[in-house]
């Protein structure tokens, strides 16, 4: 469990960390818009992600 939720923290961080640097970074402001939707989906992807690791129940719950 320990190690379940500790992978929902990392994907967590790693979401925050794409999104805010696709958005605020102006190191990345020749990407395309199109690349920084991909980042955003990726984003979003590991937020689900990282719900799903983290609310699910173990076999004996």
């Amino acid at each position: 469990m320990i190690l379940r939720r500790s992978l929902a923290v990392l994907l967590l961080v790693f979401a925050l960390a794409a999104v805010a640097l696709s958005r605020g970074s102006t190191h990345l402001d020749n990407l395309s818009d199109s690349a920084k939707s991909g980042i955003t989906v990726v984003a979003a992807v590991c937020v689900l992600a990282a719900v799903r690791l983290w609310l699910r129940k173990t076999p004996e719950q």
